[in-house]
């Protein structure tokens, strides 16, 4: 969805259109028919319309800002390359994180409270985190340089997180769960040699032209 302008790359972003609405068309057709539950989950059904609109809405802006980062990249070294395997990574992570961050401001406005979290603090906090996610991934689209180096930080940040949390689990005298650790401390590191791939690589460096 974020190659060449041409017929193939036309009937990808038809398809995930397509694949959207069948998504929302099959969830809704669950909550009708779906009987029982308190209140039924009927009434769930207009939280999903609106968000299945947002979601082409969002389909579209990606869309636009693909096309555009073409645009920018005419003329130069990126011109016509295939995205390197680090940047389709970093665009997926960053684009999941701007989902979480759409997602949160919806329900919290189709609910009237704050979604997920009740505290403001901690609301206010995961927004912030998530709107860094938006700026990195709108920045990759359109092939800018700041981008990597935003990628970078957040990579950075979350293997942060992990060590920290990892570090919290593992008290003196406390037991623990060894497979847990073991894994919590695998992800750090690949998040964290992720990183610095982003920051290293020349062939990302080369790909953001502006």
């Amino acid at each position: 969805m974020i190659g060449n302008p041409d017929s193939g790359s036309r009937r990808r972003w038809r398809v995930a259109h397509a694949a959207w609405a069948v998504l929302a068309v099959a969830l809704s057709l669950f909550l009708a028919f779906t009987k029982g539950g308190h209140p039924p989950l009927i009434f769930l059904l207009p939280p999903v319309l609106v968000v299945w609109v947002v979601g082409h809405f969002a389909i579209w802006g990606v869309r636009w800002l693909a096309a555009k980062g073409r645009r920018l990249a005419s003329g130069t070294a990126g011109e016509g390359r295939p995205w390197p395997v680090g940047l389709r990574l970093a665009l997926l992570g960053t684009g999941v994180g701007t989902s979480i961050g759409v997602f949160q401001l919806l329900m919290t406005a189709l609910q009237g409270e704050l979604y997920p979290f009740h505290y403001a603090s901690l609301w206010a906090v995961m927004l912030a985190v998530w709107l860094v996610h938006g700026a990195c991934f709108a920045g990759l689209l359109l092939r800018r340089r700041w981008s990597r180096f935003m990628g970078a930080m957040l990579a950075f940040g979350w293997a942060m997180l992990l060590a920290s949390q990892i570090a919290e689990h593992l008290p003196r005298g406390a037991s623990s769960d060894t497979a847990g650790l073991l894994i919590a401390f695998g992800m750090m590191v690949v998040i964290l040699l992720f990183g610095l791939h982003l920051a290293a690589s020349r062939e990302v460096k080369s790909f953001l032209t502006h």
